[in-house]
């Protein structure tokens, strides 16, 4: 990070305190916040502007009749927590005053209403007097750090494409979509990693723990709940509550429907396709395919209604998507465009096929054609609200989720084609039931939250169709279709099982408690809180148990002469790789919410998070001999996790029509589960890795395999055996953070019109990273811009180039030994500027983000070496992540969300979302491993042109070739005679587009 970046950091901070300060030296009763519910406070006066005490506040909820009441103090003072999202009635009154009715009073998740009284004396009582109400206000006095809410009436009337409310999170200013599903999450928030983002649901952890960043059950399914069982949503960067946490990032917290006095339900349907009526209604993917037989359904219901009116309801919703995704695999006609696009011409294919049938026995004419990955998604929901007396309301509420994906994992990619043996079905089912209790004692509250909730995720690898099971993988590389000296495609080819789906299975069991208690006192609200939740995960994770041959080339895989064959074995005693532990995360809490004056507002308040892992690994005494300091018994047992947090809102007039707000406060993230898994399954006792190269790798015998899969070698031919491969915790691994800091000012510039701008800078440390502390840090040789090489030439093929498996080894006896430290960092800044409003037929949001975040490394999630090692992007030693800052691989430099909407004549609605938004950066690299670290991440340098003419290249490549490749990219053109940086390079402006035209019609009663 620049200087000037560091030094706007420390400045936003420093304008926090000034503006404190200031707010202060110019020093009603406190807000209550919760975490699903809103409230309403204010100051009952009479006509002279004097405090009425013993007055009577009663909010009634139009939709379910539920009410809840308080009395004023001394001072007139009343608050009125634990409202549910929704509509309400407010009513003031004592005797000896007119009573006054304010209606249509809007109230959202996490609000504080100020909602004052002025009531007229009378001798009797008199009409009472009713107030017609401003909704949902755009200036909001407690809210002290950035967040967007996301209402019911977004929810439903803005498109969702596949109607997946995390869909909208991309609404908020702040956030990164990457476009990509799978572990480790598909969002960043406030400029933190994907997998940083805390998810709740109700109040409750709503996460895919194991490997952070989605919700429970939907880093592949198209949605974790139904948005029909979505009431709102709220997308928060940095909230200075301590009753938050868990994310270094940010948080998504949605509320459910509940059921109404009126017995109403929906019934839907939504069909796609590739066309409608001969319409074309998809694009081409990025292969030139346009896809055929594209389908996808979505259907279900939903029904809410009173069980006792005005006391208890109910609301149920189903909702259902099957889905056909079209994958061309090698489906190729005459045409060259096709050949181009499939990547292989009709005589190459038959030539695999036939090498595979004749010399291997495997029938791959079987797996290729215009194959199809389908979905099928079930959920339920139900819910059950019941009002006991005025001080008490219990929720129970259940949601359900089954989920499969066939042909999970069928990459095609614009270098490589899986053959469908090589994917598989992903399966999910999930299941939470929570249990809530509010409670109001007149100044003391009392919030019960309880979780119970376990999710299941076998997968399976598909069965080769030749064979009726999966067998080892096959990887066939540099298969070349030319069509002129000058013009080709290649790609590889993969087949059988992917090394990720041989023998892997997750399940997860949690438990979750939380209490808060609030007590409100002349004008502070004290809240002090416990969540304690448990998490028992069992993982059977075997990565690449059958092994996996590698040909360099279609003649080679004629010739039955592999280059290498890789394999992970059970361990010396016969153990397997299996993962089953707890996890503990506690938290205890304490704030106080003061509202000084009229005009300031201030919270403060401290948090504890103590995160535990009871479960020990097996001590291996051959480790912490050859590697001292690595003990793979160590956990990550930071103590001393302390946030303090602070935020503020000052209003100048104390008029309601502007608001300064900011705060500061530290934020303690989740480690996702992955890690503590890793280190369980690889203590170096549990599983070996083998890998045999050139004349020693053994020649395959797949139908031998297939019926016998005990002769699948567990030696190379020169009588190698596997060696152990490691992973542990460092000693001072730690649970990450963000010191977060916020500065905002918004104004009503209209009537029902609100701008906005706000500065948040957030410093990220102790990210987790993994380094090979197995490697030689010391090079043998240098080669072009310099790059060190840790391995010796004896140990590189003189024929395929690859190296060896122990040379590049401090002990020849490990293999890569993933060392899973505390050592990455980021800084981020965003500037953020909104505006909306309305008028009588039509809305508008609008939201700018400017984004500057740098680290050095990016990557989530999940396995040590193949994922975490491999992500890097380095120059010289990986284990020096000094040298590999640069931009955030999710940041965004510049993003434009507008989303109109229009009530059009005779009942029709038009709405829509446009987000343009800078390209993601991204490194380029060698193709293979280039300096012996074993990993396929090294840097590129991008040559002169006069360093081009004294290349040597393959057949079919030249120097005019390459000189062209690098004249055309403008990143690489100007880069030429340098190592190129990490992220330096930026994928084009990309615009999205999202409209919605509906028509409602009336209804017979």
């Amino acid at each position: 990070m620049t200087s000037s970046r560091l030094l706007a950091g420390r400045l936003l901070s420093a304008a926090v305190a000034l503006t404190l300060a200031a707010a202060l030296a110019a020093v009603p009763a406190a807000a209550q916040q919760a975490t699903t519910t809103a409230t309403v406070r204010g100051i009952v006066r009479n006509a002279e502007g004097t405090p009425v005490a013993g007055a009577t506040v009663a909010a009634t909820n139009a939709e379910t009749g539920v009410r809840r009441g308080a009395q004023t103090d001394d001072k007139g003072r009343y608050q009125i927590p634990f409202l549910a999202p929704g509509t309400y009635t407010l009513r003031a009154q004592r005797i000896g005053y007119r009573a006054v009715e304010r209606a249509n009073v809007q109230l959202a998740i996490t609000q504080v209403e100020q909602a004052d009284f002025a009531l007229q004396s009378a001798t009797v009582q008199l009409e009472e007097q009713r107030v017609v109400a401003e909704v949902a206000p755009l200036i909001e006095h407690q809210k002290t750090g950035p967040s967007t809410r996301i209402t019911q009436a977004q929810l439903e009337d803005l498109p969702t494409n596949g109607r997946n409310f995390k869909d909208l999170v991309v609404l908020a200013p702040g956030t990164s979509d990457l476009g990509r599903t799978g572990a480790g999450g598909g969002q960043s928030i406030g400029g933190g990693r994907t997998a940083s983002t805390n998810v709740l649901m109700d109040g409750v952890n709503n996460n895919q723990s194991f490997f952070g960043g989605d919700a429970r059950g939907g880093d592949r399914a198209p949605f974790s709940y139904s948005i029909e069982a979505v009431k709102e949503l709220q997308v928060i960067t940095a909230s200075y509550d301590v009753e938050r946490g868990n994310f270094t990032g940010g948080t998504v917290n949605a509320v459910t429907k509940s059921g109404t006095n009126k017995l109403q339900g929906s019934v839907f349907g939504f069909l796609r396709r590739d066309d409608v009526g001969g319409v074309r209604l998809t694009g081409n993917d990025f292969l030139g395919h346009a896809p055929t037989n594209f389908s996808k359904q979505q259907y279900g219901f939903s029904l809410g209604g009173p069980i006792i009116k005005d006391r208890a309801h109910f609301f149920v919703a189903l909702d259902r998507q099957t889905a056909a995704e079209p994958k061309a695999v090698f489906d190729v006609g005459s045409s060259v465009a096709s050949q181009r696009a499939g990547k292989i011409s009709p005589t190459l294919l038959d030539s695999l096929i036939r090498t595979a049938r004749s010399v291997y026995g495997w029938d791959l004419s079987r797996e290729v054609g215009l194959l199809t990955a389908n979905v099928d998604e079930s959920s339920a929901f139900a819910r059950i609200d019941w009002q006991l007396g005025e001080k008490h309301t219990l929720t129970l509420r259940n949601n359900y989720l089954n989920f499969t994906q066939r042909n999970d994992r069928l990459a095609n990619s614009a270098t490589s084609t899986d053959l469908i043996s090589n994917a598989g079905p992903y399966k999910t089912s999930a299941n939470s039931f929570v249990a809530s209790l509010q409670s109001a004692f007149g100044n003391l509250t009392n919030e019960f939250r309880g979780q119970l909730a376990a999710e299941i995720k076998p997968r399976p690898s598909n069965p080769s169709p030749a064979f009726g099971v999966p067998t080892p993988q096959v990887t066939i590389r540099n298969i070349v279709t030319r069509f002129s000296p000058t013009d080709s495609v290649r790609t590889d080819v993969v087949f059988g099982s992917d090394p990720i789906l041989a023998a892997n299975y997750l399940s997860e069991r949690s438990i979750e408690l939380i209490d808060n208690v609030r007590w409100t006192h002349d004008n502070h609200t004290l809240k002090v809180g416990v969540n304690v939740m448990r998490e028992h995960v069992y993982n059977y994770f075997h990565n690449n148990a059958l092994g996996s041959f590698t040909f360099d080339s279609l003649g080679a895989f004629a010739r039955g002469t592999p280059a290498s064959f890789t394999r992970a074995l059970a361990g010396a005693n016969g153990s397997l790789p299996i993962a089953e532990f707890d996890v503990w995360e506690n938290a205890v809490y304490a704030q106080d919410e003061w509202q000084m004056t009229p005009r300031f507002f201030l919270s403060y308040g401290l948090r504890y998070d103590l995160a535990a892992y009871p479960t020990k690994p097996a001590r291996n005494d051959s480790v912490m001999k050859y590697f001292p300091g690595v003990d793979v018994r160590t956990r990550p047992s930071d103590r001393n996790d302390i946030s303090p947090r602070v935020g503020f809102t000052f209003d100048p007039n104390a008029d309601g029509q502007q608001v300064i707000r900011g705060g500061t406060g530290l934020f303690y993230g989740r480690t996702p589960y992955v890690l503590a898994s890793n280190v369980l399954a690889n203590t170096g006792l549990n599983q070996r890795v083998l890998t045999c190269n050139g004349a020693n790798t053994p020649a395959p015998n797949f139908p031998g395999y297939a019926q016998d899969p005990s002769t699948i070698p567990t030696q190379c031919t020169g009588g190698a055996f596997g060696i152990a491969e490691v992973n542990a915790f460092s000693n001072d691994f730690r649970q990450a953070s963000a010191w977060k800091s916020n500065l905002g000012y918004d104004r009503l510039v209209a009537k029902d019109w609100r701008v906005g701008v706000e500065a948040v800078y957030s410093q990220l440390r102790d990210q987790y990273v993994a380094e090979d502390v197995n490697l030689n840090t010391t090079p043998y040789f240098t080669i072009e811009g310099g790059i060190p090489v840790f391995a010796p030439t004896t140990a590189i093929s003189t024929t395929s180039g690859r190296f060896n498996a122990t040379g590049s080894r401090k002990v020849a006896s490990f293999n890569q030994v993933a060392l899973q430290r505390s050592v990455g960092s980021g800084k981020s800044f965003q500037g953020i500027a909104t505006l909306n409003g309305k008028t009588r037929w039509a809305s508008l949001y609008a939201a700018y983000t400017y984004d500057h975040t740098r680290d050095n490394g990016s990557t989530s999630c999940c396995i040590a070496i193949f994922d975490m090692f491999n992500s890097t992007r380095t120059f010289g030693n990986p284990g020096n992540f000094g040298n590999q800052w640069g931009p955030a691989s999710y940041s965004r430099t510049h993003t434009v969300v507008i989303s109109p909407s229009t009530h059009l004549p005779y009942g029709v609605l038009l709405s829509g979302i446009y987000r343009g938004y800078s390209g993601l950066p991204w490194t380029p690299i060698y193709g293979g491993d280039i300096n012996g670290d074993k990993a396929t991440n090294d840097r590129l340098y991008v040559p002169t042109t006069a360093e081009t003419q004294t290349y040597a290249f393959a057949a079919g490549s030249n120097a005019t070739t390459l000189d062209k490749l690098i004249s055309e990219s403008k990143c690489l053109r100007e880069h030429r005679g340098q190592v190129i940086g990490r992220n330096v390079c930026r994928n084009p402006w990309t615009n999205v587009l999202d409209a919605r035209l509906s028509k409602s019609f009336a209804t017979i009663r």
